[in-house]
């Protein structure tokens, strides 16, 4: 089976003057990892519509997916679904079936008061997009962008009811612990790279009081390529340098 890809667009002014700390981006990267997703890039845009479209347009020619978080409102600064349409050529439209989720949701949490026009505006996407996942608060999706809202946990509600959408084989990971600083293993790990190459390998330092000086990391959705190129590692090593080993 072929890996889906994916990439994440956090928009939002509060984001990059850190006014708001960004949730979505880590933990979509988990869930994604966790759904058997290679994540290629996590980018950070202000509520700027061409930049949004020109991010749009690069990403989804070279990933399965693309995922926006933000700017889905009702406000002047929600602009990701303007930027969507733009980017994909479509024209904005109101659905009626988006509408009317809208006013039941918005009747239930202000005892049977009529949605507003200005709340109905959320009601308006590009053409063609469809309602997934909930039926109450459906996710919206276009081609291959899903349009995520930028609260945290309205983003994971949704986000998990679209899930079902990527399942894919899952990645195998093992972890080796190493004594070794990494001047001392780059070269068999240059060695090891070179001869596994399909496989992923990374090398991640520690200066604390951990029992270990390198984590090294062998991935892949193989199950036996992650275990020859953890051999391989073993045995390039000096006796004593690996402290332990971790397999998920």
């Amino acid at each position: 089976m072929r890996t889906p890809t994916a990439a994440l667009l956090v928009v939002g002014n509060e984001v990059l003057s850190a006014k708001v700390r960004d949730e979505n981006g880590p933990w979509l990267a988990r869930r994604l990892r966790d759904l058997g997703v290679r994540l290629a890039a996590i980018h950070v845009l202000p509520d700027v519509r061409e930049e949004i479209a020109d991010a749009l347009e690069r990403e989804r020619r070279r990933v399965t997916w693309v995922f926006t978080s933000g700017g889905v409102g009702p406000t002047h600064d929600d602009v990701t679904v303007a930027a969507v349409a733009q980017a994909l050529g479509r024209p904005i439209s109101r659905c009626a079936r988006l509408a009317d989720a809208i006013r039941a949701l918005h009747a239930r949490h202000n005892a049977g008061e009529e949605a507003p026009e200005v709340a109905l505006r959320m009601a308006d996407v590009p053409e063609g997009t469809r309602l997934l996942g909930d039926a109450a608060y459906p996710t919206l999706v276009v081609e291959n962008v899903v349009m995520l809202p930028g609260v945290p946990e309205f983003l994971r509600y949704q986000f998990d009811r679209f899930a079902p959408e990527l399942k894919s084989d899952p990645f195998r990971l093992a972890s080796l612990y190493l004594s070794l600083g990494e001047d001392r293993i780059a070269p068999a790990l240059d060695r090891v790279a070179r001869e596994h190459a399909d496989v992923d390998i990374g090398s991640y330092p520690r200066f604390d009081g951990a029992d270990h000086r390198v984590r090294v990391t062998v991935e892949s959705k193989d199950a036996d390529r992650v275990r020859a190129a953890v051999d391989a590692i073993r045995a390039a090593l000096p006796p004593g340098a690996v402290v332990r080993i971790d397999e998920a």
